[in-house]
């Protein structure tokens, strides 16, 4: 759900942001992971971020669960044999679902 202060152009573009970070600083499933990229691409720091980067991070993480159709990203993420090159699509794919 969006609120009234998030909007989807918003989310959208943390995925996308978030996806260009992993492809300039490699994406790793155990070094360096999408829930950290999307905390990053919305300016979240968790403990001490503002709501709204925190609500921008749960929002952007729920789109690509519903995009992925999983119970779990971390599982998704994690699972042998993942590439980079899908982790990427996904969250471009998740980032054209938000805003259509």
């Amino acid at each position: 759900m969006v609120t009234l202060s998030l909007t989807r152009s918003r989310i959208a573009a943390v995925l996308a942001d978030a996806a260009t970070l992993l492809e300039a600083d490699g994406w790793d499933p155990h070094t360096n992971r999408l829930m950290g990229a999307i905390d990053q691409a919305a300016g979240f720091t968790p403990g001490s971020g503002s709501t709204d980067a925190e609500q921008a991070t749960l929002n952007a993480w729920e789109t690509l669960t519903r995009h992925l159709n999983v119970d779990c990203v971390s599982a998704w993420e994690q699972a042998p044999g993942r590439t980079a090159l899908q982790v990427l699509s996904a969250l471009h794919g998740a980032a054209a679902k938000a805003v259509a």
